[in-house]
């Protein structure tokens, strides 16, 4: 090593420091660029022995590559001329042969007369640094390259509310003005990009920000002094007031989520998450195609898909609103039960297609001359009730002749003309009942009195209309017999993958062979064993019967059993499911249970508790006819159901009805969202098939796949098929 200059004591000291450095290879380089010295640092670093590296050529820690380049003599070059050779990081070679990545300082040393004594070389091992930077240049990479492409716009803001960094998604929402916002912008910038010229065409000065119906919006739109003001000053007070109004709640709530009623129309969801050093996090995500999603199918859940009259769920429900009504105004209320009398005559002759057109025609003739305190609603294949709310009786008859009007009007079919008629049965609010239920049963027990009659058409209610009540009692004893008198079977329908075709699966379905009545179908008795409590014997029966059956099949496919909501309510269901699982063998993977929405209405809380433990089971659970109940996607956000099947109805509209299409494919859509497989019921044509194929439709069940039929045939009949498979 060239001499160090100064007195001897110093001199001593600092040779020792340098020797004693291990975090640093410190050597010197003679003026040719052979190793002269070499302490502890550099032996750790470089893995040469003093003894062995002295002497040695400096280039030898270099890559044959960086060798190959005449990089050592460079770098002694540029170290003369420069005073300093730094090189930030380069790979350099162990004694090993391995490669570690050096920062190196490569500096001369003259003598007082100027002349070369040597050149004194730092190295630092950085490899851990570099690996180090590299992983954080990835995670951060990684992390910008999430945040760039997440659906919804991302904002952060300091704890002063001034924009940090602002996603390419926040562009895609709300267009160029949101695409300029750089760090610096505050939230009322960003506010004025949301709303944008958009907003400035819609709002009128001071007019509040954030939820704004239709009806204010055209009336903001119908001022003539709005249209007066520039866009630019009508879109300012807008943002301003959207600006203050989520600033003072994020002053008050560390998290917060809200819709944004845009006046053109789109609906955004923003969220605010406060951050511990007072900064936040603000997300939007335009949710307009999933609102309008929402309504369309909340529309289907109360409305009826073929005629587009309310269904029996909105029904009662406008009858629950009506009765406290009439009672607070003193007024009476009418419940009319309507039956069409040849609309079974017409499907037979004329065909379903025909029937429909009738069903159309007569729905909306009714729909098109209902007045203030009037409604109609389609509650079944060919019955309607209707609700009048009046004071005089005059009203009421005034209701009913048009009513019967619009049911006696011939309905033109290519060529003919096709007449169907009516009955009618009217129960009176509050002489013949104080609820809706109660009214809803007796005008239906007036309006089956009237279809029995020869000589009236219309008839009211009177309390001796038991008759059917006293036969209903009498069925109710006979289904408690049919229990222990072993009256009840089991058809299996298969269920099928539309992509392969294959069996997947089938349904249990159950049929009451009655010794003097004959076959009865479930909708018959099923009604009538809820009501009665038998259906909890019954459903039990068939969980088992449903459950052997299966076990015993020689594919392990899926066994499909219906519950009713008493079943739910009633008795424990969990402890049954898991006895009849041990008991049989199944594995609790091949069941399904299917379930109604008005399964879970009643007691929410209860319901999803308990279907959540069978789930927890490992069996799986399907919401049964989608569409038809209360509130579909309330209870598809409540349970994460394992399989959506789609009501019949909807099937039976779709070759013929754009409107029906556009209700499937909204499911469809819906169940592809939620990753939850949708199947379709009631398949019985080709071209049904072919549209839900195309459609995407995961799976379908009906008598063009395959009738349903006792276990031995069923056995038998896709024991051939996969054969032939």
């Amino acid at each position: 090593m060239p001499p160090i200059q100064g007195p001897p004591a110093e001199t001593e000291l600092v040779r020792l420091l340098i020797q004693g450095v291990t975090d640093y290879a410190i050597y010197a380089l003679d003026p040719s660029g052979s190793v002269s010295s070499w302490n502890a640092g550099a032996q750790r670093a470089k893995g040469y022995a003093r003894e062995e590296i002295l002497g040695s050529h400096f280039s030898r820690f270099y890559t044959p590559e960086d060798r190959a380049a005449g990089l050592p003599g460079q770098a002694l070059q540029r170290a003369r001329e420069l005073g300093r050779c730094e090189v930030a990081g380069a790979w350099r070679v162990r004694k090993d042969g391995s490669r570690f990545w050096a920062h190196v300082l490569l500096t001369p040393i003259h003598d007082r007369a100027g002349r070369l004594l040597g050149y004194a070389k730092i190295t630092r091992d950085m490899t851990q640094q570099k690996a180090d930077a590299e992983r954080l240049a990835e995670v951060t990479r990684k992390l910008d390259l999430a945040l760039q492409n997440m659906s919804q716009g991302l904002c952060m803001f300091d704890a002063h509310g001034t924009l940090v960094l602002a996603n390419r998604r926040m562009e895609a929402i709300f267009g160029a003005a949101a695409g300029g916002l750089a760090p610096g912008a505050g939230f009322l910038d960003v506010c004025r990009a949301m709303t944008g010229a958009r907003a400035s065409e819609a709002a009128a000065p001071g007019a509040p920000a954030g939820r704004m119906s239709r009806q204010s919006t055209a009336a903001a739109q119908s001022t003539p002094s709005a249209h007066a003001v520039p866009p630019e000053a009508r879109a300012e007070p807008y943002a301003q007031a959207l600006a203050e109004r989520h600033l003072d709640i994020l002053r008050r709530q560390p998290r917060w989520r809200s819709v944004e009623a845009l006046p053109d129309g789109r609906a955004i969801a923003l969220s605010h998450s406060t951050l511990a050093d007072g900064a936040w996090v603000t997300t939007c995500e335009d949710i307009t195609e999933q609102r309008r999603i929402e309504a369309t199918i909340h529309h289907m859940a109360r409305h009826d898909g073929l005629t587009g009259l309310p269904n029996r769920s909105f029904f009662i429900d406008h009858l629950d609103e009506e009765l406290p009504r009439a009672r607070k105004q003193g007024s009476r209320v009418a419940v009319l039960g309507i039956d069409l009398d040849r609309f079974r005559e017409i499907n037979d002759l004329y065909g379903h297609a025909a029937g429909d057109t009738v069903l159309r025609a007569v729905s909306g003739r009714i729909a098109a001359q209902l007045d203030a305190g009037e409604f109609i609603a389609r509650v079944g294949g060919d019955e309607f009730m209707a609700v009048k709310r009046f004071a005089q009786q005059p009203e009421l008859s005034e209701f009913i002749a048009r009513l019967v009007t619009c049911l006696s009007e011939p309905v033109r079919l290519d060529g003919f003309e096709l007449t169907a008629g009516a009955s009618i049965g009217v129960a009176v609010f509050p002489g013949d009942g104080i609820r809706a239920e109660q009214l809803a049963a007796n005008a239906g027990l007036a309006m089956r009195r009237a279809k029995g009659s020869l000589s009236e058409s219309i008839c009211f209610y009177e309390s001796r209309m038991d008759e059917a009540e006293r036969e209903r009692r009498t069925l109710a004893g006979e289904l408690w017999m049919a229990i222990t008198a072993d009256q009840f079977v089991l058809d299996y329908q298969v269920q099928t993958a539309i992509a392969s075709g294959a069996a997947i699966g089938c349904e249990a379905l159950l049929r009451w062979r009655h010794p003097a009545r004959g076959l009865i179908t479930p909708d018959s008795f099923i009604p009538l064993a809820e009501t009665c409590g038998a259906i909890l014997p019954i459903g039990e029966w068939v969980l088992r019967s449903a459950c052997r059956a299966a076990a015993h099949w020689d594919a392990p496919r899926k066994i499909s059993v219906n519950l009713s909501p008493v079943q739910i309510i009633h008795g424990n269901l969990v402890r049954l499911v898991t006895g009849i699982l041990e008991e049989t063998g199944l594995e609790a993977g091949r069941l399904e249970l299917e379930i109604t929405e008005s399964t879970i209405i009643g007691d929410k809380a209860r319901a999803l508790d308990i279907l959540r433990r069978i789930q927890a089971l490992g069996v799986t659970i399907a919401i049964d006819d989608f569409g038809t109940g209360y509130s579909s996607l309330d209870i598809l956000r409540s349970f994460p159901f394992d399989k959506i099947k789609l009501d019949r109805t909807f099937i039976a509209e779709i070759a013929a009805d754009r409107q029906a299409r556009a209700i499937i494919r909204a499911i469809l859509a819906l169940g592809r969202s939620l990753a939850i497989p949708v199947l379709a019921e009631g398949v019985e044509t080709d071209d049904q098939l072919r549209l839900l194929r195309a459609e995407g439709c995961d799976q379908a069940q009906g008598v063009l796949l395959g009738r349903p039929l006792p276990f031995e045939d069923f056995r038998r009949a896709h024991a051939a098929r996969a054969g032939q498979r």
